[in-house]
C-alpha cells in the first residue's frame, strides 16, 4: 500500500490512502504544507519567502515546521527583521544547531561592583564555536553567532578570536589560512637577534587543553601545508611535556604527529608507524583504535619486505573493532600477496579473518585459496594449514568455494564478484530475492506514512525535487525500510537514479529484510533501455554488461563530468571520444562532429554509440572481455603489458593488476553486468560474463 501512496504522489494525484483500515489523506494538509516548498522556490522576493515560511510554522508536520523555522533563521541572519511572535516560534521549532546558536548569544544579566551588565555567556559562546564539527552546524548559524557577539566590545581576547577563526578555516579546508591564525599562539623568541621572530611555547597553551579539538585542527593544518616538519617537532615536544593525567591530549598529539609524518613521505614511514603504534596504546575507544590500526596497516603496505608487512597484519587484525574499516586495506594486501604468489600467507591471514565480522574481505581470501588449490599452487604443508583453518580433514577447492559463496555479500564489492564466480563454479543461484514486495522492518507496519516521509515526498508533489537533496540526506536514515523503499521508488520515478540507488542501499541489505525483485530493480535500474540494448547488440556487446558499465561509470547521469574530464553516460575522455568518432566516420558510420568540429559527449545517443563501439574495439584488440574492460578504464597498452608479464589465470590475474581503480573496475563491471543479466535477461550462468 505504501507503494500505491508513492505512485499517486509521483503522478501528482491526491487521493485516499488506506493503511490497515485507516483512511489517510494528504489533501487536508496540502494547502498549508505546500507553503514551505513555495517559499523555497521563491528566489528574490524575500518578504514573500518569509510569509510562506511563517505559514508553514502552523503545519501539523513537525518536519515542515522545523525546516521552515530554519529558513526563517537564515533570513534573520541575513538581516531580515522578524516579529516577536515569529521569532518565538523559530526559537521553539528550529533545528538543534540553531537552538544552540540562540543559546550561545542569549544575554545573561550579571552584577559587578553594583553595576548590572547584560552580555552572552562567553563559555557558552566558545563551546558553540569551537566544539561543533563540520556538518553539525551551518555557516549561517555560525555567522549569526559571530555577528551577534560582535555587538559587544572586546567580547573575545586575541587568542580566543584566533582559535575561532582557525577552527572555522580548517572546516573549510583552508589550511594555510588556519595556520596563520594559529600562529597567534606563538611568542617572541627570547634568544634571537631578530626582534620579529616568534616561536611556539614549550608547554601547550591552556586553550588547547580546555578545547582539545584545537589539537586536531592544528594537526590538520600542519598535515596539509608545507610546515609539516615544524608541526611534527612541535607535537612531539608538547606531548613530552604532558603527564599521564592527560592521556587523551597525548593521544591526539601522537596520532596527529603520525599523520603529519605520513604526509611528509617515505623518509618518515618508519617513524609514522612507530607513532601510530604509540597512539594505539592510548586510544580512548574502539573507533580510535581502528583509526590507529588503519594507519599502521596502510603504511605497512608501502614497505618493501612482505614478511614485515605480514607481521604487522598478523599483530593488528586481532585488535580490530569494526572490520568494515579495513575493506580497502585488506583488498590491497590480498593484491600484494597474490602478486607475490604468497599462498601460505593468504591462508594464514584467512585463518585470522574467518571468525571476524569481515564479510567484505573474507570471500576474497577464501576464493584465492580455492583457486590456488585447483591450480596446484599449494604445497602439502599449505594444504594442511588451509584444512586446519576451516576445521576440515583435507583442503578441497569446493569447500573453500562454498565458504566464499555463503559469506559473500551480494551488495558489496569485491564480495559480489566472488559470489558471481563461485555461483558459476558450484551451479548455485547468484541472486537472492523474492518476486513480490513484502515491506518489513518498520516498528508499526499498520501506521500511516511518517511525517518525515510525507515531508520528503512533498518536494516531488510541489515541483521542488531539485531542492530535496540536503533534506533527504539529513532524514534518510530515520525512515523505516518500507519508507526508504517508497522514497527510493519516488526518486527512481523522478529519474534521480544515483539518489534512488543510494537509498535502496540503506535498507536492501539489512538483517531480516526480505529483498524483492522490485528492490533489485531499484538498485539496478535500466534508463535508456532501448538505446543501450540496440547499440550494444550492434557492436556485439552483451547489453547487461554495458548496463553494468554505464551504472559504474555515471550512474546513468548523461551530463556528468568527472574530475578527470570524462563525460557522459559511458564517461568518455574528450580525446578518446574524438579518436573513436573519427574512426567511426572514416568507417562509413555516423558523423558525430558538429559544425565547429566538436563532440557533444553529453548527448546520450552519441555517447552510447561511441562507448559501445570503443569497447568492441578493445575487445577485438585484446581478445578478452575482462582485458577490454580494464583497458577501458586503465588504457590498452598498459593492460596488455600487465597481462603479457603475468602467467596466472584471468581471475587471479585480476588480483595482481597494479592500479586499484582498474582491478576494482574489472570486477565491479562484470559482477554488476551479471546482475543485470540474471535480473532482466538470461538464466543464471548463461551469459557472456560467466563464460
Amino acid at each position: 500500500m505504501l507503494f500505491r501512496f508513492v505512485k499517486l504522489h509521483c503522478l501528482f494525484v491526491f487521493s485516499l490512502f488506506f493503511f490497515s483500515g485507516l483512511i489517510f489523506s494528504c489533501m487536508s494538509q496540502e494547502k498549508i504544507d505546500s507553503s514551505f516548498y513555495q517559499g523555497l522556490l521563491i528566489d528574490d522576493e524575500k518578504d514573500e519567502k518569509r510569509k510562506m515560511f511563517e505559514k508553514s510554522l502552523a503545519s501539523k508536520n513537525d518536519c515542515i515546521r522545523r525546516s521552515a523555522a530554519d529558513e526563517l533563521a537564515v533570513l534573520m541572519s541575513h538581516g531580515m527583521k522578524l516579529s516577536t511572535k515569529t521569532m518565538d516560534r523559530v526559537m521553539e521549532e528550529a533545528s538543534p544547531w540553531w537552538k544552540s546558536a540562540f543559546e550561545a548569544t542569549a544575554p545573561v544579566v550579571t552584577v559587578s561592583a553594583g553595576k548590572k551588565d547584560s552580555r552572552p555567556d562567553k563559555n557558552k559562546a566558545l563551546f558553540y564555536l569551537l566544539n561543533l564539527e563540520q556538518g553539525v552546524t551551518s555557516d549561517e548559524a555560525r555567522s549569526y553567532v559571530i555577528n551577534q557577539l560582535s555587538k559587544y566590545s572586546n567580547f573575545f581576547n586575541e587568542y580566543e578570536a584566533a582559535a575561532i577563526e582557525a577552527h572555522y578555516t580548517v572546516s573549510q579546508l583552508r589550511y594555510n589560512d588556519s595556520l596563520i591564525y594559529f600562529r597567534a599562539f606563538q611568542e617572541a623568541a627570547n634568544d634571537s637577534g631578530d626582534d620579529g621572530k616568534k616561536e611556539w611555547t614549550e608547554q601547550m597553551p591552556q586553550m588547547f587543553i580546555e578545547y582539545p579539538n584545537l589539537i586536531n585542527d592544528l594537526g590538520r593544518a600542519f598535515q596539509f601545508t608545507s610546515s609539516g616538519r615544524e608541526g611534527l617537532d612541535l607535537f612531539l615536544k608538547w606531548e613530552a611535556s604532558l603527564s599521564s593525567d592527560y592521556d587523551d591530549l597525548r593521544y591526539r598529539l601522537i596520532f596527529y604527529a603520525g599523520r603529519i609524518a605520513r604526509r611528509i613521505g617515505s623518509s618518515q614511514t618508519n617513524q609514522a608507524i612507530a607513532l601510530f603504534e604509540r597512539a594505539l596504546i592510548l586510544a580512548p575507544d574502539g573507533e580510535q583504535v581502528d583509526a590507529s590500526v588503519w594507519y599502521i596497516l596502510d603504511l605497512a603496505l608501502t614497505l618493501p619486505s612482505i614478511n614485515t608487512i605480514f607481521d604487522k597484519f598478523e599483530k593488528c587484525i586481532p585488535q580490530w573493532h569494526s572490520a568494515g574499516t579495513y575493506n580497502g586495506i585488506m583488498e590491497r594486501f590480498l593484491h600484494r600477496l597474490v602478486s607475490g604468489r604468497e599462498w601460505n600467507k593468504v591462508i594464514r591471514i584467512f585463518n585470522l579473518l574467518k571468525d571476524a565480522d569481515a564479510r567484505s574481505v573474507k570471500p576474497g581470501f577464501a576464493y584465492v585459496i580455492a583457486r590456488a588449490i585447483e591450480e596446484n599452487y599449494l604445497t602439502a604443508e599449505d594444504k594442511r594449514t588451509a584444512a586446519q583453518a576451516l576445521g576440515v580433514s583435507s583442503a578441497e577447492a569446493k569447500t573453500f568455494l562454498q565458504y566464499t559463496y555463503e559469506n559473500s555479500n551480494l551488495f558489496m564489492m569485491p564480495a559480489m564478484f566472488y559470489r558471481m564466480k563461485t555461483s558459476d563454479a558450484l551451479g548455485l543461484p547468484f541472486l537472492d530475492f523474492k518476486e513480490e514486495c513484502e515491506p518489513c522492518g518498520c516498528p508499526d507496519k499498520n501506521a500511516s506514512p511518517s511525517y518525515s516521509l510525507q515531508f520528503l515526498l512533498g518536494f516531488f508533489t510541489n515541483d521542488a525535487k531539485h531542492l530535496a537533496g540536503p533534506y533527504i540526506k539529513s532524514m534518510e536514515r530515520k525512515l523505516c525500510p518500507a519508507e526508504q523503499r517508497a522514497l527510493a521508488y519516488t526518486l527512481d520515478e523522478a529519474g534521480m537514479y544515483p539518489q534512488s540507488m543510494g537509498i535502496a542501499t540503506l535498507y536492501i541489505n539489512k538483517e531480516g529484510y526480505a529483498r524483492s525483485r522490485r528492490d533489485m530493480e531499484l538498485m539496478y535500474p535500466r534508463p535508456f533501455k532501448e538505446l543501450i540494448e540496440n547499440q550494444a547488440k550492434e557492436f556485439d556487446i552483451d547489453p547487461p554488461l554495458f548496463f553494468g558499465l554505464v551504472r559504474t561509470e555515471s550512474a546513468f547521469q548523461s551530463a556528468i563530468v568527472s574530475r578527470a574530464g570524462a563525460v557522459g553516460l559511458s564517461q568518455l575522455m574528450p580525446s578518446t571520444a574524438r579518436d573513436q568518432a573519427e574512426r567511426i566516420r572514416k568507417g562509413g558510420g555516423p558523423d558525430f562532429f558538429d559544425s565547429n568540429n566538436n563532440i557533444d559527449s553529453t548527448n546520450p545517443e552519441l555517447n552510447v554509440y561511441i562507448g559501445t563501439y570503443y569497447l568492441n574495439h578493445l575487445k577485438g584488440n585484446l581478445n578478452d572481455m575482462y582485458l577490454a574492460l580494464m583497458a577501458y578504464n586503465g588504457g590498452q597498452n598498459r593492460v596488455r603489458r600487465w597481462h603479457n608479464a603475468n602467467k596466472l589465470p584471468m581471475d587471479l590475474f585480476l588480483e595482481t593488476v597494479p592500479i586499484y581503480e582498474t582491478r576494482d573496475y574489472g570486477k565491479r563491471v562484470t559482477a554488476i553486468g551479471r546482475i543485470y543479466g540474471d535480473l532482466y535477461y538470461l538464466p543464471a550462468g548463461d551469459s557472456e560474463l560467466s563464460n
